[in-house]
């Protein structure tokens, strides 16, 4: 990977203010994309038209959404029901009127309070322990991913990729579902991405994480629940940083600045809470 592939998930030169600002970003990714509540305290991304409803609430969901939806389908052990095209926009109101929740945006992408940049070269500490970490993230052939695994293999745990994340960095809560249902008899699962939602509550469709998971709390410099981390079944790792999401539901704090990574033959500082819950997940591998 050459130096000018190496981007850290949190990037000085590309910092923003807002989540609005990745909205076409996001939407060049998954598709259409919406800024809910815009700078304001509940801001979060949603998938256009997009509900999500479980099994045990779609008869009653379905009767209050008579005329609205055009259509659903089964995924990730829950239904997603898509609005007609000329309700789309009302994706957030429409949920809370029929007690559903919109499709959160999920990003590991350059995000929120910038610090720097990853700084190729240097001499790097020894390897520490053996094991397997299943990585949710991006495929290993995009920057995010590929830096996170440098971090859990620089300090010798194994990596079982599951992509959830387009190369830009961006999903959404159904695909994360369904990698957390196909990791859920794994020994440590590495989540270092995040979203928040539009009622600060957990998007039901991930609320039976399991204890095996290890998340990143996000770079938004707030106490507002990040999730899947604020899950009490996960471990929240922030960063010892003032860019990191903090506040009671984080379990565990360390040194999220300059984290260590091997990619191939290229090493790589990298900054943000990616990299310190990766860090934290290597050290919880079984080792032989």
């Amino acid at each position: 990977m050459s130096r000018r592939g190496m981007v850290s998930d949190v990037d000085a030169q590309k910092q923003v203010n807002s989540l609005s600002e990745l909205v076409d970003h996001a939407s060049r990714a998954l598709g259409p994309v919406l800024a809910h509540d815009a700078l304001g305290p509940n801001e979060c991304l949603v998938r256009s038209g997009e509900l999500i409803v479980l099994p045990a609430d779609a008869p009653t969901v379905r009767k209050r959404l008579r005329g609205v939806y055009s259509h659903e389908e089964i995924f990730a052990g829950a239904i997603r029901m898509h609005l007609k095209a000329v309700e789309r926009d009302r994706v957030v109101e429409i949920a809370r009127e029929v007690g559903a929740t919109p499709n959160h945006v999920h990003l590991a992408c350059p995000i929120m309070i910038g610090t720097s940049r990853p700084v190729v070269g240097g001499r790097l500490p020894e390897l520490l322990g053996e094991g397997t970490v299943a990585l949710l993230d991006t495929s290993l052939e995009d920057p995010h991913g590929a830096l996170v695994a440098g971090v859990l293999r620089h300090h010798g745990a194994s990596v079982r990729p599951f992509p959830v994340l387009s190369a830009s960095g961006f999903g959404d809560d159904l695909t994360l579902a369904a990698a957390l249902r196909a990791t859920r008899s794994l020994p440590v699962v590495l989540v270092a991405s995040g979203t928040y939602s539009f009622n600060d509550e957990c998007p039901p469709v991930l609320a039976s994480c399991g204890t095996n998971v290890v998340a990143s709390a996000g770079n938004g410099a707030s106490t507002r629940p990040w999730w899947p981390a604020a899950l009490p079944s996960v471990t929240a790792v922030g960063a010892s940083a003032s860019f990191s999401g903090h506040g009671p539901w984080v379990n565990v704090v360390v040194d999220g600045v300059d984290v260590p990574s091997t990619v191939g033959s290229t090493q790589a500082l990298c900054t943000g809470t990616s990299f310190a819950a990766a860090l934290h997940a290597a050290t919880l591998v079984p080792v032989p």
